[in-house]
Formats: structure tokens, C-alpha cells, sequence
């Protein structure tokens, strides 16, 4: 494996969210290693969407911190925490593809707000989709693909610019066994091959045993607790 980019990665100290009167994370205090794959667990409903949201600093701790190489997410400025999120891949359960714009579109996207050159982009956009089995299809719609297909832009995109963690939310969960399958040994891949640092929600047991070996976390009552039950 690649030398990971970043000497740690995520720390959560006494990292609680609350919403309303609901306690959904609770004194979580957790380690993450640059270069690990980590397999998040637990039903719909126990804190694992959020714990992403969390790490992006899409949602802020009603108590405790998040820090990323001791830099402290919640204390960002908009600015900083906009250049922070560039370093960040995310795949998301329903694809979140745009419908109106071609599969080349969609994760040459990415690339456009980080400015990058059209040459750029071009070479970026190609490799990559080449890399997830797509080269062929990159000027058709979302419409025309299968789920599976879908997936793997939404993959592409989340990589093309080569960040430092990938973080995917529950990424199998409207797809069948096979794409399942599928999904789960492209993400080992680049996991593998590049390095990169990945954190995948499930509450899928097939799709945990496909993910292995991995480093299994469990959601249960608020807290985060080490392997599967």
C-alpha cells in the first residue's frame, strides 16, 4: 500500500450530537488511522449518517471535537472548511448524480470547482472512469446506466481528484447482491492501490463480510464500539 497521506487522520474526543431531545452520538472517543478501511455498522437510525455529516463539518458536535491532524473541523472558517471538504470524497446511497449532465460530466464536476485545466480534467475524468470499468459510457445519462453502473460514477466522481479520505453512506443499499459485490471489491481497490483512507456505513452483514479484512466499528446506543457483535 502507498505511504498513507496524512501521519493520523481522525480523532473524536467526548464527541456527542443531540437532536432535540434525542442523544444520537454520546462520549464517542475514537481513533482513525490514515490509511485504514474502517466498516461502520449499525441499524438505519443509530448515528452513522451523521457521524459522516460530522466529519465533513456539514453538522456541528453539541458537544466534544473532531480533529483531523489536530486541526479542529468544527473551528473552521467557511473558506477552510470549503478547501478542507476538497479533500474528501463522498458516495452517497442514492448516487446524488446530476441527470442532465453525461457520466464525463458528472465527475469531471468535481475537478471544475477545484479549477482545474479543461487538459486537466480530460486526462483525470478519462483515467478514472477507465479505472471503474466505465471508459466506454462516459457520454451517456444516468438514465441509460443500471444501478450498479450509477454507483461506480458516483465512485469516480468522489475520487477523481484524488482525496485523502473517502467517506460512503450506506453505497449498496438500492443495489442487488452482484453490484453489492461489485461495489465492495472497487473500493478495496482503491483503498489498495492509492491509499486512500475509507470509512463505509452499512447495516448490511453481506456487504461487511465482502468488505473484509477491514476494521469493524459498531454503532450501539450512542456509542462506538470496537467489532462485529
Amino acid at each position: 500500500m502507498p505511504t498513507p497521506l496524512l501521519k493520523s487522520m481522525l480523532k473524536f474526543t467526548n464527541l456527542g450530537k443531540n437532536f432535540g431531545l434525542q442523544t444520537v452520538l454520546n462520549q464517542v472517543n475514537l481513533e482513525i488511522a490514515a490509511g485504514e478501511f474502517v466498516a461502520l455498522m449499525g441499524p438505519s437510525g443509530a448515528g452513522k449518517s451523521t457521524l459522516l455529516s460530522l466529519i465533513l463539518g456539514a453538522d456541528k458536535p453539541t458537544a466534544g471535537s473532531i480533529t483531523i491532524d489536530g486541526m479542529n473541523v468544527q473551528d473552521l472558517s467557511p473558506a477552510n472548511l470549503q478547501l478542507y471538504r476538497r479533500k474528501i470524497g463522498v458516495v452517497f446511497q442514492d448516487f446524488k448524480l446530476l441527470r442532465k449532465k453525461t457520466v464525463f460530466e458528472n465527475v469531471a464536476y468535481t475537478l471544475q470547482v477545484c479549477g482545474e485545466s479543461d487538459v486537466a480534467i480530460e486526462h483525470k475524468v478519462g483515467t478514472i472512469l477507465q479505472r471503474v470499468g466505465l471508459g466506454a459510457m462516459a457520454h451517456k445519462f444516468p438514465a441509460q446506466l443500471s444501478g450498479g453502473e450509477q454507483q461506480r460514477v458516483a465512485i469516480a466522481r468522489a475520487l477523481v481528484h484524488s482525496p485523502k479520505l473517502l467517506l460512503a453512506d450506506e453505497p449498496t443499499g438500492n443495489l442487488d447482491p452482484d453490484n453489492t459485490h461489485e461495489i465492495a471489491a472497487m473500493l478495496k481497490k482503491f483503498h489498495t492501490e492509492d491509499g486512500v483512507t475509507v470509512i463505509v456505513t452499512t447495516h448490511d452483514p453481506i456487504f461487511l463480510v465482502d468488505l473484509q479484512p477491514c476494521r469493524i466499528l459498531r454503532v450501539e446506543n450512542g456509542k462506538i464500539l470496537e467489532g462485529a457483535k
